[in-house]
């Protein structure tokens, strides 16, 4: 199998307290710790099922708590050339590491992430099952500047009309599981929000609530999407959660 462009496909957790934030998940997901060597120490990494898909690691002096998502690309520099041409900016430039080459950057509206493309061409897409994350999209506080910004990456963008403002689905009819909308918490930054697919929203949020955690936005239900809500660890990394609906 092939990797996708313009798919999400890994996640940097930034938090102040590893241990307390791969305790809470592990404890509320299933998922499981591991450890690697990255030749200058170990790094800590999330699993699910045998499938890596994050690592976590301490932030910089001034860097706030956030949950990092990499975009897969098929060109690292031509992406982030198009981003600054667009009225992004460049955090971390591209940089080879030893799993490929990655750089972080900022949306016109602020939201952080990073794009990435794999030295191992023969990878595979991380599933979107239970437990795994299903969803990537932007909350934004210019929707209008990212989605100008986004189209010169190459996504196909198709909009919805939502019960609160337009949504717009990206490259959806190519698998990728991501989709832009304008931010609808005034006091939130603009952000990428990353969904994990659960089989009971309401249960997992008892969870997250009893294990520390802080639910944000309550339990609600999107009509032909699901159940949904967004929560933070205790050292204040924020996702989503996500109950499809019976016949998805």
């Amino acid at each position: 199998m092939a990797l996708s462009n313009n798919t999400f496909c890994w996640n940097g957790l930034v938090t102040p307290d590893a241990a307390k934030s791969v305790g809470f998940l592990t404890g509320v997901f299933g998922w499981t710790r591991e450890e690697i060597d990255m030749g200058d120490g170990p790094m800590t990494m999330l699993a699910h099922e045998g499938k890596q898909f994050a690592h976590l690691r301490q932030p910089e002096e001034g860097e706030p708590t956030w949950w990092n998502n990499y975009l897969r690309v098929a060109d690292v520099d031509a992406a982030v050339a198009t981003l600054t041409k667009h009225g992004g900016e460049v955090l971390v430039p591209p940089t080879d590491i030893p799993p490929g080459r990655f750089s972080t950057v900022k949306m016109p509206s602020g939201a952080h992430f990073s794009l990435y493309r794999e030295a191992n061409s023969d990878d595979t897409d991380n599933p979107a099952d239970l437990g795994h994350i299903c969803w990537v999209d932007l909350h934004s506080k210019d929707l209008d500047a990212d989605l100008k910004a986004l189209d010169g990456l190459g996504f196909v963008q198709q909009s919805r009309d939502m019960p609160n403002g337009k949504y717009v689905m990206l490259s959806p009819e190519t698998g990728t599981r991501a989709g832009a909308m304008k931010g609808m918490n005034e006091h939130a930054p603009s952000m990428w929000l990353a969904w994990v697919k659960v089989e009971s929203v309401d249960s997992i949020a008892s969870s997250i609530e009893e294990k520390g955690g802080k639910v944000v936005a309550p339990a609600w239900d999107a009509e032909g999407v699901g159940r949904m809500a967004i929560a933070q660890d205790p050292a204040g990394l924020t996702f989503g959660i996500i109950q499809m609906p019976a016949s998805a």
